[in-house]
């Protein structure tokens, strides 16, 4: 096989799988790939997922990756709150919830953690077109509910301090009675007192 053939069929694709790529060349050798990877043409994501050595190039690269590799996922908590301007933007950790496991991937592309949800609760997500590419992105309503789920000691409006939220952009941003509506559906006490403590510090920060 050819090199510059598989790197031009790949070349739109952050990440893809041994299975994408046996399904493009049947019959396909995969000591290619540890081969390739010497060469420095591939990097190795994680087990059955590669990306060409110059395939990640922005913060929504990484986040189709993290969609790719552990599915199914969808971008939230801190990295949503990134995106929607709510916490000083990071790369360092792509974070993401799933249905499946939780589970943590370090490779040379990145840092991916994952967040365990039951099934009913996997919903509130829009599809963001980058580059042509879709990406599964919590939306802002529920990307504070999971945040909420996933961090019980949020009990009192100063634990949310060291987050550095920028409240008045999730003000602005926020459709309050969409996020009422979903946190119903988490059938949740401890989850609605939360809600309840973050609307106070909401409410505190208009008086500023």
């Amino acid at each position: 096989m050819k090199i510059l053939d598989f790197l031009q069929t790949f070349r739109e694709f952050p990440a893809f799988s041994t299975a994408e790529i046996e399904k493009r060349y049947p019959g396909f050798e995969r000591e290619n790939l540890l081969n390739w990877q010497k060469k420095g043409y591939l990097r190795r994501i994680r087990n059955g997922w590669y990306g060409l050595s110059d395939g990640i190039q922005s913060l929504a690269d990484l986040y189709f990756v993290s969609n790719k590799i552990y599915a199914p996922s969808y971008i939230s908590l801190e990295s949503a709150f990134g995106h929607y301007g709510w916490i000083p933007e990071g790369v360092f950790l792509i974070t993401a919830v799933t249905t499946q496991k939780t589970a943590n991937f370090n490779s040379v592309v990145g840092h991916f953690r994952y967040s365990s949800l039951r099934p009913s609760l996997f919903f509130g997500y829009k599809i963001l077109t980058e580059n042509g590419r879709g990406i599964k992105m919590a939306e802002p309503e529920k990307a504070l509910l999971d945040f909420l789920y996933f961090h019980p000691d949020l009990r009192e409006p100063e634990d949310f301090e060291a987050f550095r939220l920028n409240l008045f952009q999730m003000k602005a941003t926020l459709n309050w009675q969409k996020t009422q509506d979903y946190a119903s559906l988490f059938d949740s006490r401890a989850l609605d007192s939360r809600l309840l403590t973050f609307q106070k510090l909401l409410d505190d920060a208009e008086s500023f």
